[in-house]
């Protein structure tokens, strides 16, 4: 495909959220498949005051080289000074260029570099210069689809992998992903956006002639989306990485890991019986080990309907 050499790890990574994809979620992925990811974002501002809560969003000894750190912000110099603190903290520096949320866009930052994409084409100059392997995620455009021009912006000052949303930053999460884009092939390119399924990442990866897709959303609650079984997870499988995931979760935040697991609940009991009054009643628990038998309760339940299902046919 692409001119130039890939450094990525595989086709099929994990996308960077901010809030979801911290070390103990990772870690869940790639055991399932995943053969890359980002950390969540961090500011470049923080960095260079050496803030210390990045020392958890930093990637840790057994993944380093597998993981791309995603900095932020609007400032050419503060941008490539941070990523040269950075740089081998990862396998990549990559540069948040498709952020909607308000709070980044008001900083300048994250997809409100695609308003001036002169500055945008500074940053990876200046980033370029102090880093070996640079990246760039981005959205298709501001308010109207200008990928071409963004990506022939990035090409010119010499990125090494673009990774494209396919929607514009006004879009937020709404409406349809666009994964039909501008790609000749000059650097790879992996796309993301409405990836939920093996189909969606085999269609969106033909339309796009991309090297590869990373999966944000679709993988919250059903990290089996990266696994080469085709079946997906049976009950089991699913209790097991479940349990694990808790047990990651208060490894790494203490008592507070069991806020923390709510957000992934809606995902891995998606489309199960009942799935509904059990939300509600696991939103409620404070304590790890009646989260962890609450969920082995709900399983065993779940194993004895189908099974009561199958034998009264």
């Amino acid at each position: 495909m692409g001119a130039k050499n890939n450094f990525v790890p595989g086709t099929v990574g994990l996308a960077p959220m901010a809030g979801v994809t911290d070390y103990p979620f990772r870690k869940i992925c790639f055991e399932l498949g995943a053969k890359f990811a980002f950390t969540e974002m961090i500011s470049a501002k923080s960095v260079l005051l050496n803030i210390t809560i990045n020392e958890k969003y930093f990637p840790r000894v057994d993944e380093k080289h597998l993981v791309g750190v995603q900095l932020f912000g609007s400032d050419p110099f503060e941008l490539a000074q941070a990523a040269a603190l950075v740089e081998e903290r990862g396998l990549w520096v990559d540069l948040n260029a498709g952020c909607p949320v308000a709070k980044v866009v008001k900083r300048g930052a994250g997809s409100a570099l695609l308003k001036d994409i002169d500055l945008l084409k500074k940053i990876v100059r200046e980033m370029r210069r102090v880093v070996k392997r640079l990246s760039v995620k981005t959205r298709i455009g501001w308010e109207k689809d200008e990928f071409e021009r963004i990506y022939d912006a990035l090409v010119s000052e010499g990125v090494d992998v673009i990774f494209v949303h396919g929607r514009t930053a006004k879009q937020m999460y709404s409406g349809k992903a666009k994964w039909d884009i501008y790609n000749p092939g000059v650097v790879p390119l992996y796309i993301s956006g409405d990836i939920y399924s093996k189909d969606d990442m085999k269609r969106a990866m033909e339309l796009s002639g991309a090297d590869g897709v990373i999966v944000a959303r679709g993988a919250i609650g059903n990290p089996w989306i990266f696994s080469e079984n085709e079946d997906g997870p049976s009950l089991d499988d699913k209790l097991r990485v479940i349990l694990k995931h808790i047990d990651l979760l208060t490894q790494e935040y203490g008592k507070h890991g069991v806020v923390e697991f709510r957000k992934f609940v809606a995902g891995y009991t998606k489309d199960m019986p009942h799935a509904r009054e059990f939300r509600n009643k696991v939103m409620k628990i404070a304590d790890v080990n009646d989260l962890k038998d609450a969920f082995t309760e709900y399983f065993k339940s779940v194993s004895e309907l189908s099974q009561h299902e199958r034998t009264s046919f």
